[in-house]
């Protein structure tokens, strides 16, 4: 028992010993803390570089239309461009450009339909051109249908279609019946 009694003696004056070193040290571990850098813990890796949104306009998209309709053979209703703002750079960002009215100008071997310009490109004659004896009719890119016929007992009006491939009538005198020249009666056979 009596050893029992010096250990716990020996403790409280082991602990009582270190409790007044740390309060003797006290000021200069507080100081001690102060001047020291902080350490990071949980430190975040450096940025990647930006990302560049678009280097030109045609990394930003296509032109877009809405609301387009024809008027007086031109596209006209709203057009979306898009655009890139400090192109190639950390600040590079895509928008649209918004305009209204006139959105495209159609040429001579287009045609406005639906608000946009199509091309007169497969126009087929089903009689093979200009062909004054064979009833025939014409099919556009525009789903127009023009069909042979007969203006009255004497005249012939016969759809074609010409070398750019729109389609075009001519008048024939003939003795014309079903939307054709009898044979012996053209005259002007091309």
């Amino acid at each position: 028992m009596r050893i029992i009694i010096v250990m716990i003696l020996l403790s409280v004056l082991l602990f009582a010993c270190s409790q007044k070193q740390v309060q003797d040290n006290l000021p200069q571990i507080q100081q001690n803390a102060t001047a020291a850098q902080p350490v990071a813990v949980n430190e975040t890796p450096a940025a990647a570089p930006a990302k560049i949104a678009c280097t030109s306009d045609s990394d930003c998209g296509v032109p877009r239309a809405e609301n387009a309709y024809c008027f007086q053979d031109n596209p006209v209703g709203d057009l979306y461009e898009p655009k890139c703002e400090n192109p190639g750079t950390a600040k590079a960002r895509c928008k649209e450009i918004h305009k209204s009215g006139s959105i495209a100008q159609c040429g001579d071997t287009t045609f406005c339909q639906k608000g946009a310009c199509v091309s007169y490109a497969n126009c087929n004659d089903t009689d093979g051109g200009m062909n004054f004896t064979v009833k025939g009719k014409v099919l556009t890119n525009d789903l127009r249908v023009y069909e042979d016929y007969c203006k009255d007992d004497q005249t012939l009006m016969e759809y074609y279609c010409s070398t750019d491939e729109r389609a075009f009538s001519e008048k024939e005198t003939c003795k014309c019946s079903a939307g054709a020249c009898e044979e012996e009666a053209a005259t002007n056979q091309k």
